[in-house]
């Protein structure tokens, strides 16, 4: 592993814990706020306010925790730069629906089968 590949790691760990930490990780991959804000279910606005404090509420730890997961798991399959077109692409694998429709109507649970399916190997 690589310096910079550690790094990264540590960062994303601390972001589900610290609004200044989020911020950093969210920026290192590249990912826009508008994009993150919509994962974790919060306002841009909500987001940019939690990325300016230390320590993110523990009131909101679950949402961020959640969406910094499954970004993370995206990023093994999708670049970084690639994610948001991806998000708004209709996918055959979820009968022709966007994923972000399935993030909306609270149907993530497909999103990380995918995810499982394709660590697995059955989409190889």
């Amino acid at each position: 592993m690589t310096q910079s590949t550690i790094q990264k790691a540590a960062t994303w760990r601390r972001a589900k814990d610290s609004g200044t930490a989020l911020y950093s990780w969210r920026r290192s991959i590249g990912l826009n706020r508008d994009t993150f804000a919509r994962l974790a279910n919060f306002s841009e606005r909500t987001l940019a306010t939690y990325e300016g404090q230390e320590k993110l509420p523990s009131t909101v730890r679950p949402q961020v925790t959640e969406a910094v997961r499954l970004v993370q798991a995206l990023l093994e399959m999708i670049p970084a730069e690639d994610l948001p077109r991806w998000l708004q692409t209709p996918n055959r694998g979820f009968g022709g629906r966007k994923p972000w429709t399935l993030i909306q109507n609270g149907e993530r649970d497909l999103i990380w089968e995918m995810i499982h399916q394709t660590r697995q190997g059955a989409f190889a």
